[in-house]
């Protein structure tokens, strides 16, 4: 059982066979590893390429019209306000990456943990923020009403359903994610940043 990894017993690559190690090098990154985020899903092999096919259609589409900044700043949200330290961490890395500001991608993830909105930022990404914190905590009470700030602030329908889906898509994440416990490996992000001692 690898215990740093997750809470279920995990299939190493090199022990994967059939359809998992098919799953495994549809999914392995550029240095050949598979992350812990589908390690950990080892014992469902035929669940792991449809997840990482959903998760690149949203955030890695050039048919998504959110800024790549955006759209991670939506996925850390959500994995905030799920609880999911692992998306958080990973996804709050790309956000500052993409922004290309760290001081100022820390002060609104800080804000954000401390669950204030953000001072001093333009009224589409409170629009997005604050339509993500309601789909997560409180999807009972969505209306189309919803999508009038959305509106107002800019957003095409195009837009509003990238943001609708990536919001949904990260509260199923975070709760995989927590269910089984999975662990963050030595690199968060997609730059490979060094894991912030103690982020799991």
């Amino acid at each position: 059982m690898k215990q740093d990894i997750a809470w279920v017993e995990v299939i190493p690559q090199e022990d994967a066979a059939g359809t998992l190690a098919d799953a495994y090098d549809a999914v392995k990154g550029r240095d050949g590893k598979v992350e812990n985020l589908y390690l950990a899903m080892s014992q469902t092999p035929a669940a792991i390429q449809p997840a990482d096919a959903h998760y690149l259609a949203l955030l890695h589409n050039p048919d998504n019209p959110l800024e790549p900044w955006l759209a991670e700043l939506v996925s850390t949200y959500a994995a905030i306000l799920c609880g999911c330290r692992y998306a958080a961490v990973n996804h709050g890395a790309n956000f500052r990456m993409y922004l290309g500001d760290e001081p100022r991608a820390d002060e609104i993830l800080q804000a954000l943990e401390a669950g204030r909105e953000p001072e001093g930022e333009d009224a589409r990404t409170l629009a997005a923020l604050r339509y993500a914190r309601k789909l997560s905590l409180t999807p009972e009470q969505m209306s189309a009403k919803d999508l009038d700030p959305l509106r107002a602030a800019g957003f095409c329908d195009k837009g509003i359903s990238y943001l609708i889906q990536i919001t949904a898509a990260f509260a199923y994440w975070a709760r995989m994610i927590n269910g089984l416990g999975t662990q963050l490996g030595g690199t968060v992000g997609l730059a490979g940043a060094p894991n912030p001692a103690g982020a799991s």
